[in-house]
């Protein structure tokens, strides 16, 4: 290191500036650092990097040579005959040495073991610091602006723009010390916000955006890769809606747990019973509420998942200051309206061409490309043209194919940035109905609903979750994307008459003339249709309900050209909306979208999929489980809030009624394979509310409604087929059925009628504002 630095020569009298002189051993003495830096790879412990940063080399020599180096190229390039031909090519070595050394030392460490992580952290973030400093950026900016405008590089011309390039990547990818927002009394460290400052300040925020715009170039195609890095991290952790749309806080709590009202300044004794003839006097509502309350902090905990990822999206946000949010909100306009179509359609048609099935650039270029679409679909003033490189039936066929490939695979890291790319499209080709673009997207629906296949990729979405492999984000995105899509066909389904799909079909036989085969087709799907239908009206939890009982069999039997020797064959089906919705009428579907009632989460998502199969499917013994039931249970409890709680309540309630209903009977339990809760005391506590509250008495009970067709069934002498069920139970005479009615129908009225959950003569509770709702004066009732 001696050999590198010669003593600093003063530039005027009185020292106040000084500059940094390299020696004349400073390029050898550069390559032999190099060399240590590619010896020390081979090795464990990295040591040479540890040297270095602990002794400042590249804040104290390496930075300044670099500077030095890059205005001398400046200056030459200045002169008419370009200077001294061996200076320029000594200082354009130095500088293409200087720049391998910054992407040495600045490489991220995520691949190291924790204790190489750990240890290098510090270094990084000194190095992060002392780039962000205007002379450092602007002498890294000015080599790579004067080399860009020539109009062809060479081979090390080429390499140092790259390499520029990947310094400005490695500084923007060191994480600042993660400070939580609602942390109090701790001061935010952010380097990564000045960093962006004098970025913006030197214009390196516009050679990138310049270099975006230009990308679909093949002088830039190696660039590509490195910009999307780029653009990624200046964004990292900044959420959407910090930038045009104030954010928005779905989850509170309050501050002290219950909501106090006029009952809490009186004293009293409840009686609560056990369920074994023991009445137990209590002499508060806290002390009713307290095995209710741990029941409630215990399904809090949410398991964390095991061997997870590191992915594109990570939700720790951070607090942005007010100086940096126009700088990004300028950034992100101008890349939507200037750089977003050429620049996301060239890396796609890259990534196309590809022959690795799965890579690194995919997950986090449908990240970016959903952030965008985000933003613009948040600002009017952005056109909605400015983004429609994602809406063109192969690029959103390529998104498609590749979300189906990251299930296959179980990539769930990649998978959540591929939802969330799947559900800023559907909203953006909702916007764009009835407008100048309404035709591209009625292109793009139709191409998408007509597919059988990607119908039923949103099925398998709602069944992978695992709270053992995946996150409560993952979890959420599946809600988000699933309901924007059930939307956005509803309402394209209604607005279609005769709409087909095209669906894979298992044969059951082949033929070999054309008139037979056409026949044998029929059959098949008249057979998988009837099948499936069957499998839907049975009370079990079997993993049953794909999008084949969701389509019926096209009259005219339209099959594909395929061989009569395949197993599978395309053919065209009538689509019915309804029998779609029935294919998430699952248990697994049920169990997933519990998890996020505990505590409640998303729930203007999952509202709408808990009533499409609770009532429109009429399948509520499916909740009929003791972890389901339990998560329902909080849904209840006052300390939170959340959309839709008055509906959301009233369907909870509902189910409650029905699996009250079940849980009495031991026959309809075996039947419904019911679970008892195991809590006594809980159970008490929602007759409790239950009989003094109208919620769940505005849906029709389903329980109740077709029990007589099941207890019908089983008399017969194995006729298990429900329409012939229901003709014989309603025209049937015999004593033994009517008087198993009149049992079942007597504890089924007691939903509604005289039974326990009945209104109590003169006392009506009315709860259409639920905020008004409190647990204590149901119990003291």
């Amino acid at each position: 290191l001696r050999r590198i630095r010669n003593e600093r020569a003063l530039l005027n009298v009185g020292g106040k500036q000084m500059e940094y002189v390299p020696s004349e051993d400073c390029l050898s003495s550069l390559k032999d650092i190099k060399r240590y830096i590619q010896m020390d790879e081979q090795g464990e412990g990295k040591l040479v990097l540890e040297w270095l940063g602990n002794w400042n080399v590249l804040e104290s020599d390496i930075i300044p040579i670099f500077t030095h180096n890059a205005k001398k190229l400046m200056a030459a390039a200045k002169l008419k005959n370009g200077g001294s031909e061996w200076d320029h090519d000594i200082a354009l070595k130095t500088a293409m040495l200087c720049v391998e050394l910054f992407v040495f030392t600045t490489w991220s460490m995520d691949s190291e073991p924790e204790d190489v992580k750990a240890k290098f952290i510090r270094i990084l973030r000194s190095y992060k610091r002392a780039f962000a400093n205007s002379e450092a950026v602007s002498s890294l900016l000015s080599v790579a602006v004067m080399f860009a405008r020539k109009p062809a590089n060479t081979e090390k011309e080429a390499m140092l723009i790259k390499g520029i390039l990947y310094v400005f990547r490695n500084i923007l990818a060191i994480p600042d010390p993660f400070v939580s927002p609602s942390s109090s009394g701790i001061a935010q460290i952010e380097s990564h916000d000045m960093l962006i400052s004098v970025l913006d300040k030197e214009l390196a925020i516009d050679f990138f955006l310049t270099l975006a715009s230009s990308a679909s170039h093949n002088r830039y195609r190696d660039l590509r890769p490195t910009l999307l890095d780029i653009v990624y991290f200046i964004f990292y952790r900044v959420p959407a809606s910090a930038l045009f749309e104030q954010p928005r806080v779905w989850f509170k709590t309050n501050s002290n747990g219950t909501r106090h009202g006029r009952h809490n300044d009186f004293g009293g004794v409840y009686a609560v019973s056990t369920g074994e003839g023991t009445i137990m006097p209590v002499f508060s509502a806290k002390e009713v509420l307290e095995p209710f309350a741990n029941l409630f902090k215990k399904r809090n905990k949410v398991r964390k998942p095991r061997g997870t990822e590191d992915g594109p999206v990570d939700q720790q946000w951070r607090t942005v200051t007010t100086a940096c949010i126009p700088i990004l909100r300028r950034i992100a306009a101008t890349f939507i309206e200037s750089c977003f179509n050429p620049f996301v359609g060239a890396l796609f048609e890259d990534l196309k061409t590809t022959t690795t099935v799965v890579n690194d650039i995919m997950p986090r270029l449908l990240y970016m490309s959903a952030y965008f679409v985000d933003i613009s679909l948040a600002n009017p003033e952005i056109e909605l043209g400015c983004t429609c490189v994602l809406v063109q039936t192969h690029v959103f066929g390529q998104i498609m194919r590749n979300t189906s490939t990251y299930i296959e695979l179980k990539r769930w890291a990649d998978l959540e940035p591929a939802m969330y790319c799947i559900q800023q499209i559907l909203f953006a080709l909702g916007r764009m109905r009835d407008t100048k673009l309404d035709s591209l997207s009625e292109y793009v629906l139709s191409n998408l609903f007509y597919d059988g296949d990607a119908l039923d990729l949103f099925v398998k979405l709602c069944r992978v979750y695992k709270p053992t492999r995946n996150t409560r984000a993952f979890l959420e995105q599946v809600a988000r994307l699933t309901e924007s899509f059930l939307v956005t066909l509803k309402a394209y389904a209604q607005s279609k008459a005769g709409l087909l799909v095209k669906k894979r079909v298992k044969k059951r036989s082949s033929k070999k003339n054309d008139d037979a085969r056409d026949d044998s087709n029929a059959d098949d799907i008249e057979h998988i249709a009837a099948e499936s239908e069957e499998q839907r009206m049975e009370s079990g939890d079997e993993d049953n309900g794909e999008t084949g009982s969701a389509i019926e069999a096209n009259s005219e039997g339209n099959s594909s050209d395929g061989d009569t020797s395949s197993e599978e064959q395309l053919v065209e089906r009538a689509f019915d909306f309804g029998k779609y919705e029935l294919a998430f009428a699952v248990s697994d579907v049920v169990k997933t979208y519990s998890h996020l009632l505990a505590p409640p989460s998303c729930i203007e998502h999952v509202y709408p999929m808990l009533y499409r199969i609770a009532v429109t499917a009429q399948r509520p013994q499916l909740f009929f489980k003791k972890d389901i039931m339990l998560r329902l249970l909080i849904l209840f409890d006052g300390r939170f809030s959340y959309p839709h709680r008055t509906e959301t309540l009233d369907l909870a309630s509902w189910i409650f009624r029905q699996y009250m209903t079940v849980i009495t009977s031991p026959s309809l339990r075996n039947h419904y394979k019911a679970e008892e809760l195991g809590n006594k005391l809980a159970i008490e506590c929602m007759l409790t509310f239950l009989k003094g509250s109208r919620l769940g008495t505005s849906i029709e009970p389903v329980i109740t409604r077709h029990i007589i067709d099941l207890l019908a069934s089983e008399d017969q002498d194995g006729d298990h087929q429900e329409k012939e069920s229901e003709a014989d139970a309603s025209n049937s005479g015999n004593s033994k059925g009517k008087q198993a009615d009149v049992d079942i129908e007597q504890r089924g009225s007691s939903t509604f009628g005289a039974g326990p959950f009945a209104q109590p003569e003169g006392r009506a509770y009315d709860f259409d504002d639920i905020n008004d709702f409190d647990f204590d004066d149901a119990f003291n009732t």
